[in-house]
């Protein structure tokens, strides 16, 4: 990367050397406009006029903006699609008993529907960089203020960005004046500093017509452009107070005052409580209310621990990163971020240094001797880095540039302008844009900026233990946020009228009662329980392939040998208790010295003891030190993509202890790897055997997509599984890469994955064709509802035409199942933890007013606040009585393969986010390799970033390489091994990700 021959200066002053090809930010848009012609057909002096024309731009979807809205899945579809998604009409469970329970939701009783309010654009000239800092400051500019005077300025709404919104007009509809941000602090006959003076037009654009909300509500007037610029006014107009005393992020507010917790040690990241507030539509409107309310919640957001200076962040995130990299400081972490040598003998980033990429992005002040105060905030675009300073690096010393007519480097430039010595000139240098080159050391990080990134095991468990509360402690927090909103001193929501009832909502709800878990020898009958245990009970289904060519093997001496022998005893024992079948003994194999800390080694040298001995491997249990050890993805990748054999990984402190209720839950996962099942629920029609009657074969389908962490590199994978038997209770899984962050799966993969798991499902099924098709999706907003329709669903109909042209089509109903929402249920009467029953359903209040969803909560939570699973029927082409399709989603949750307590969402789709998880070990990288993303996807993310686009996108498309097979191909020349091709295609057909 060059070091683009930028000045140190913090300001970006200074003359400029030879410049070094640039990855400068790209311009805007072809249409975009950043002034307006003057009346006159003139530009006036610092507009400059647009191209006159409005050129058209490729969408798959029309573009909401303001993706803080919660708006209905039908504000994404075009006109001839309006009518795509089900609808409620009067599908409202009748079965089990009343209740009533009350969610955090504040319904809106009041607004001033008379209340004249318009919408302006907001153009600022030059338009080279909207930050949200500068913005702010224009806004507030006195300049402004007074421009504004006469039209009520404090009663205007900003959105921070290009749109504002006043109760009244101004004149001629347009307000053109000039900011001069240094205005009153330069000396006398000084000229304006660069980037110092703004012109600012206002101009009048739409009515917002509030209205446009209620007769959609009604279902008077489909969604239209009325209905969404009403709802982006509510939404801005609920948050314009609380932002002026709080710490707005998207829909969350953070108190300037409060304090985080740490995360961890390290003073690297910490856990700040706020309040997550968002404007809803609701199922009110059809009882009296005005149609829309408050959700309010508990926010838990990680933040990057600040203020401290870069060079200390540095450190102790490194020190996270990597043990090797502790107990290093500002003087002595230089050694590890040199440049070092590659195979080719070229200088290349080193692994602490790719480590930095994490901290692009991040807000900084500048604080040194001699330099005068300023609240100028700048941003690490990257960190310095170029070949061509060879093995010290891109550092204070090394990097020069021309100031008055002489090479300078950083270092002296700092000494001869401010007297200041730098401590640690060895650091690599910030790349502040056009703050040019910043030294670490001088870099205060900004507070209260938020952690993009996906948290390690550890720090996910910390996380929850800080996250988690009892509903009564979270119903006290929720209400004492919606206090601190202040709501009801709010004078933006007094000029129009608002007014939200001061507690949370009451609303009907039913208690669906819990289903029988049925085994092969025994039931189970959990009641409002939630749980029940496997003693005295056999497997609903015992294990198609006997038990027999397995072994054992441990990881890093975890555990002795007689831990081992008496584990292996047990388990087999309890195996067999629950109708499990295992003729023989494990082998228990003593890993030899030169690969025992190599799990890919050590799988191989196992696999290839228990084939001499027994026949090809079915399964081996790999025994780890730990949960989060990091030999799991390799020994995954080894078993499923290599030898195709089945693993199963158990804990060194399991083993030693061997304890009786550990066996029977490894039992479950083991049978269900073998192919058994562990139970099945009892179905609720009587006249039959299953949920799904015989003369109506039908395939339940689990869609999920899972992203690499933002920055990463690595493609999106996606994961399918589908039910392979009558009861549903067994599901095969086929997993692929999808892209980079490609949200709906590929044509490709659907053709394939389908394709695959349909062999399967009609071994099954004797051969019969589906007449019903439930395909369960997770994963997506309500801005995706229609691609699953439009992409996922027409390519499986599109291929069961194909592949059966004389076949029927089977009907469909699909089903979209999310968690990602901040409903929670506080019931008057709930479990022993004050949570919600398991089989509670809400179906109004918190609902949409016409389209179908409902909420339920169909477990017991263990520990915190219940979350429901909010599910939306976006089609119903069979017609399901709304009593059996919520019973058969309520009980098959107690169906799950290796609980014996009910899971909070249909399995199809948990299933599919285990398949998901798993892929990731499937993904066709060095096991080793620290980045993902190799050298390759590293630079590509610098280039991403330098042109200003996010870590996150935009999407690299759909051309992500494959991953790994699924059971692998027998190895080199040599003919399959006896019972090789069998095993191998016996572990696509099975649940081995559970």
């Amino acid at each position: 990367m060059s070091d683009r021959g930028r000045s140190p200066g913090p300001s970006g002053q200074g003359s400029s050397g030879s410049r070094l090809p640039s990855r400068a930010p790209q311009g805007s848009a072809p249409g975009s406009r950043t002034g307006s012609p003057s009346r006159s057909g003139q530009a006036a002096a610092g507009w400059v006029s647009g191209p006159g024309y409005d050129p058209a731009k490729p969408a798959t979807q029309p573009d909401k903006g303001n993706t803080r809205m919660e708006l209905p899945p039908d504000a994404y579809v075009t006109e001839g699609q309006k009518d795509l998604f089900a609808l409620r009409g009067n599908k409202f469970n009748t079965e089990g008993s009343n209740a009533v329970i009350e969610v955090n939701q504040y319904r809106m009783k009041k607004f001033d529907f008379a209340q004249k309010i318009y919408q302006y654009d907001v153009i600022i000239s030059p338009d080279n960089e909207r930050k949200s800092v500068l913005m702010k400051k224009i806004w507030t500019n006195t300049a402004t203020k007074a421009a504004l005077q006469k039209y009520q300025y404090n009663m205007w709404i900003f959105d921070g960005r290009k749109l504002a919104w006043a109760p009244g007009k101004v004149d001629r509809g347009e307000l053109r004046f000039t900011v001069d941000l240094d205005e009153g602090k330069r000396p006398p006959g000084a000229q304006a500093r660069e980037g110092a003076r703004f012109h600012v037009t206002l101009r009048a654009t739409t009515e917002v017509h509030i209205g446009a909300i209620q007769g959609y509500l009604d279902r008077k007037v489909q969604f239209n452009t009325n209905v969404q610029v009403a709802l982006n006014f509510m939404d801005h107009l609920l948050r314009q107070w609380p932002s002026q005393h709080m710490t707005a992020i998207k829909r969350n507010f953070y108190s300037a005052s409060g304090s985080g917790r740490p995360l961890l040690d390290g003073n690297v990241l910490e856990v700040h409580k706020g309040t997550y507030a968002s404007i809803r539509m609701s199922h009110n409107i059809t009882r009296g209310g005005t149609g829309l309310a408050l959700n309010v919640d508990v926010a838990n957001t990680v933040f990057w621990t600040g203020p401290q200076p870069v060079d200390q962040l540095m450190c102790n995130f490194l020190a996270l990163c990597d043990r090797k990299w502790r107990g290093l400081n500002p003087s002595t972490i230089g050694q590890v971020l040199r440049p070092v040598r590659n195979n080719e003998g070229r200088y290349q980033s080193s692994d602490a240094f790719k480590h930095l990429r994490k901290l692009r992005k991040l807000k900084f002040t500048v604080t040194h001797a001699n330099r005068p105060a300023s609240d100028k905030v700048y941003t690490i675009m990257d960190f310095a880095f170029d070949e061509k300073y060879g093995g010290e690096g891109a550092t204070a010393r090394t990097v020069t540039f021309e100031c008055n007519g002489t090479q300078i480097s950083v270092a002296d430039y700092y000494k001869q302008k401010y007297k200041v010595h730098l401590k640690n000139p060895s650091l690599p240098l910030i790349f502040a844009g056009k703050g040019g080159f910043i030294p670490m050391e001088f870099a205060i990080i900004e507070p209260m900026q938020r952690y993009a990134f996906k948290l390690t095991p550890d720090q996910t468990a910390a996380m929850i233990k800080i996250a988690v509360t009892r509903p009564q402690q979270r119903r006290a927090d929720t209400e004492s946020n919606y206090k601190g909103l202040q709501l009801s001193a709010d004078p933006y929501l007094k000029m129009y009228g608002v007014e939200f009832e001061p507690t949370f909502t009451k609303t009907d709800a039913r208690i669906l009662p819990p289903p029988q878990v049925n085994f092969g020898q025994g039931n189970a009958d959990p009641k409002f329980a939630g749980r029940w245990d496997l003693r005295g009970k056999k497997f609903w289904k015992q294990n198609v392939a006997p038990l027999q060519n397995w072994a054992f093997i441990v990881m890093d001496a975890c555990v002795g040998y007689p831990q081992l022998q008496n584990f292996a005893k047990t388990f087999r024992n309890t195996f067999l208790s629950h109708g499990g079948k295992c003729p023989a003994d494990a082998l228990l194999l003593n890993v030899p010295g030169d690969v025992k800390n190599d799990v890919a080694q050590a799988i191989a040298w196992a696999h290839k003891q228990i084939c001499l001995q027994r026949g090809y491997t079915q399964l081996l249990f790999v025994v780890v030190q730990h949960k989060n050890s990091p030999h799991y993805e390799r020994l995954k990748k080894s078993a499923d993509c290599r030898f195709g054999i089945l693993s199963q990984v158990v804990n060194g402190s399991a083993v030693a202890n061997n304890n009786g209720q550990y066996h029977s839950n490894v039992c479950m996962k083991v049978n269900a790897k073998l192919g058994g099942a562990t139970s099945r629920t009892l179905p609720p029609w009587k006249s039959s055997p299953t949920y799904f009657p015989k003369d109506r074969p039908t395939m339940i389908i689990g869609v999920d997509i899972s992203h690499g962490a933002p920055g990463g590199g690595s493609p999106s994978t996606g994961a399918m599984t589908m039910s392979i038997d009558r009861d549903a209770n067994r599901y095969a899984a086929v997993v692929e890469s999808n892209g980079y962050r490609v949200e709906m799966l590929t044509a490709a993969n659907i053709h394939v994955m389908f394709g695959q798991l349909a062999k399967n499902w009609m071994a099954g099924h004797e051969g019969a064709f589906p007449k019903h098709i439930i395909y369960f999706r997770d994963g997506v907003a309500e801005g995706q509802f229609a691609q699953v329709l439009d992409q996922e669903i027409r390519e499986i109909k599109t291929y069961l035409r194909e592949k059966a042209p004389n076949a029927q089509l089977p009907k469909f109903t699909v089903i979209v199942a999310t968690k990602r929402h901040h409903i929670r249920f506080y019931p008057q009467k709930g479990d022993r933890n004050a949570n919600a029953l398991p089989g509670t359903l809400v179906e109004r209040e918190v609902t949409h007013p016409f389209m179908w969803d409902f909420y339920m909560c169909s477990h017991v939570a263990i520990q915190g606040t219940a979350r429901p699973v909010h599910y939306h029927v976006i089609l119903d082409e069979m017609g399901i009585p709304v009593n059996d399709l919520q019973k058969m989603i309520y009980h098959q949750c107690y169906s799950y393969a290796r609980s014996t307590t009910p899971v909070s969402l249909h399995p199809a789709v948990y299933y599919a986010h285990l398949a998901c998880a798993r892929a990731r070990a499937h993904e066709n990288v060095a096991s080793s390799e620290g980045f993902r993303a190799g050298a390759k996807g590293h630079e590509m993310i610098r280039d991403q970033v330098a042109m200003g686009q996010t870590m996150e996108g935009p999407s690299r498309g759909i051309d992500a390489p494959p991953l790994l097979q699924l059971g692998g191909k027998p190895e080199g020349d040599k003919p399959p091994a006896d019972g090789e091709m069998r095993q191998r295609d016996f572990i696509r057909g099975t649940m081995w990700y559970i």
